[in-house]
């Protein structure tokens, strides 16, 4: 008998989780929840272990600045821009069509009362990053992050055994994450179980609406690259989009960014016509660095959807704190299957809501990521033609 795919089995978690909840007798449900919390539990213990790494990881790959300064400014430039871009679309989007609004759940604790807008951007800043990694701060932890790998970049060689070291670390990271990505389907079975028993078959239909809307924002996002693409670079969107089609299929079929990466590369430097040294050094970046599907679209969706689940108010500068935190996020998304829901918990907790939304939503990943994955390769490729067009627009192809 052939395996199920890891997708197959958290679908069929999904769905024989929903029939035993409504089935079984509550009392066993009961016993069965707990495994539930568990999973819970152990994604809460990667988030900083694999952010922080990745991370660092990331910006240490920029070594020669005194070539390539300009060229990495124009493409972090454009990283962050269209980062930025998307986490508002996804907003925009959970608060246009209300996923999880009809969820029906109990109302959960309310947030505390929301600093000023001064006071957030300072709780922003590094400190005791222990102490505010304990309280769950995890933007000043991405931050540093951020300056340890630009710093690490800089130092040069003599910095090379650091590199190699937190490379080292990400990839036993990577090894821990598959380990309880791999309980996701044990973990879905339980909590969907206890989420029909309260609710019944009618409380999945909110599902719909989630799928919806993440579909819904990153259509807005693929619209925003043929806007950029038409008035920066002057190519016709429907020419830029055929020519790219090679990568965005591919990156719909396997979900995977780094998996995409030679057909990216080579869509862009043979169909596009975009110089070798823009594409080797922006695509590569952009598989673990630029994910504004994964990292800022679903993120900030997983977000809206979870605070309107246990009816929790969200505020204007809450909003802020959900966009700027799926902005900084989408840079430490490894171009892989899965780890998208480690952004949204890096989301979540920095506005303090609850990880049983995200979990609820695990089981239907799979019809998400492709989307998602398209919108990330899509915006690698879209960051690439926009630095070309800085460096050598004549290059670019506009046949």
């Amino acid at each position: 008998m052939k395996k199920l795919g890891f997708g197959t089995q958290c679908l069929l978690a999904l769905l024989l989780g929903a029939i035993f909840g409504m089935t079984v007798p509550a009392q066993i449900v009961s016993w069965v929840a707990p495994l539930g919390a568990a999973f819970i539990q152990l994604l809460k213990m990667i988030i900083l272990p694999l952010t922080f790494p990745l991370i660092v990881t990331s910006f240490a790959q920029i070594e020669d600045t005194a070539h390539i300064q300009r060229l990495g400014f124009r493409t972090l430039m454009w990283f962050i821009i269209t980062a930025l871009i998307a986490a508002s679309i996804g907003v925009g989007a959970a608060l246009l069509l209300h996923p999880g609004a009809h969820f029906g759940g109990e109302a959960a604790q309310p947030l505390d009362s929301v600093p000023p807008f001064m006071q957030i951007l300072l709780n922003m800043l590094p400190g005791n990053l222990v102490s505010q990694a304990a309280s769950g701060a995890i933007i000043p932890v991405i931050i540093f992050a951020v300056m340890f790998g630009i710093a690490l970049a800089l130092v040069g060689k003599e910095a090379r055994p650091v590199r190699e070291f937190f490379s080292a670390f990400s990839l036993v990271m990577f090894k821990i994450t598959r380990w309880v990505i791999r309980l996701a389907p044990i973990g879905i079975f339980a909590l969907i179980a206890q989420v029909t028993m309260q609710y019944g078959l009618r409380g999945l239909l909110p599902f719909v609406s989630f799928i919806l809307t993440v579909y819904f924002g990153c259509f807005l996002q693929l619209c925003v690259y043929a806007i950029l693409i038409m008035s920066i670079v002057r190519i016709s969107p429907w020419r830029y989009f055929k020519a790219i089609w090679p990568c965005m299929l591919t990156a719909f079929t396997t979900s995977s960014s780094l998996g995409t990466l030679p057909v990216t590369m080579s869509t862009l430097t043979e169909r596009m016509g975009l110089p070798e040294q823009v594409v080797s050094f922006v695509t590569p970046l952009g598989a673990t660095m630029k994910m504004d599907g994964c990292g800022a679209i679903y993120p900030a969706v997983v977000a809206l959807f979870t605070a309107a689940l246990f009816h929790i108010h969200l505020g204007w500068a809450q909003y802020a704190v959900i966009i700027i935190t799926c902005a900084i996020a989408t840079i430490g998304t490894a171009g892989v299957p899965g780890t998208a829901s480690v952004m949204a918990m890096v989301v979540l907790s920095s506005v303090g809501l609850p990880f049983a939304g995200l979990a609820m939503v695990v089981g239907i990943d799979k019809v998400i990521d492709m989307v998602r994955t398209t919108v990330n390769v899509t915006g690698t490729a879209t960051c690439a033609t926009l630095v070309a067009a800085h460096t050598n627009p004549q290059a670019i192809c506009k046949r």
